[in-house]
């Protein structure tokens, strides 16, 4: 097994496939931000699930509309629904889509309480499962902004803590950068996938292998 993920391509899906020519993946994960109508459209995006399994996550720049339509070949939808868990050729995986907010002005916002909602029915389904994809960070880890300052949420971390994923799969802050717990658990940002960062994961004899993957 061989899943590469990207993250805020921000309408520019030239570089999505040209990762997934580099990488040669048997699974393809996203922490959002594919691009706003207008940017994509649903024919766009249904390409890329033609050619290889995908599964993903919301951001605040994507097309709501499309992915509510968006399947993979047998079926199943690219989006992960919050609070619920799907296998995939053996894989847990699991997803909160949206940025945090204190309200729902915007239909990509996301409470605390909701974050929380979903983590604990996610964690009741499936303890501890191998991958968490969420758009927003958690805070204090692997939540950098390009300027320095911090640009996690505290209910992302909240969620990392009760899930308990094997990695953790973020964006939003166009920084790539990575965590690793004491129990060695992966935080992974994914960073900007147009600026040629993506992220490779492979299962190891000790757990999950994910390593920065450079294709510009």
């Amino acid at each position: 097994m061989r899943i590469l993920a990207i993250s805020d391509l921000h309408g520019d899906l030239h570089s999505a496939w040209r990762a997934l020519e580099a990488a040669q993946p048997d699974l393809l994960l996203s922490c959002g931000d594919w691009g706003d109508a207008g940017e994509v459209e649903l024919a766009d995006l249904q390409r890329f699930s033609e050619r290889i399994p995908v599964y993903s996550v919301f951001g605040n720049h994507d097309h709501l509309e499309a992915f509510l339509h968006w399947r993979n070949r047998d079926g199943t939808p690219v989006l992960l629904l919050n609070g619920s868990v799907l296998e995939v050729q053996g894989v847990a995986l699991t997803g909160i889509s949206g940025i945090w907010a204190k309200g729902h002005r915007k239909p990509f916002y996301i409470t605390d309480e909701e974050v929380e909602a979903a983590a604990i029915q996610a964690a009741a389904a499936h303890p501890a499962p191998d991958i968490l994809l969420t758009h927003g960070c958690p805070s204090g880890v692997a939540d950098l902004t390009l300027h320095n300052q911090h640009g996690g949420q505290r209910c992302f971390l909240r969620a990392f803590q009760v899930l308990r994923p094997r990695v953790h799969l973020c964006g939003h802050l166009h920084r790539a950068q990575e965590h690793r717990t004491k129990d060695g658990q992966v935080i992974r940002n994914v960073g900007e996938t147009p600026r040629g960062d993506a992220a490779i994961l492979t299962p190891g004899e000790a757990g999950w292998e994910v390593t920065p993957f450079s294709f510009a």
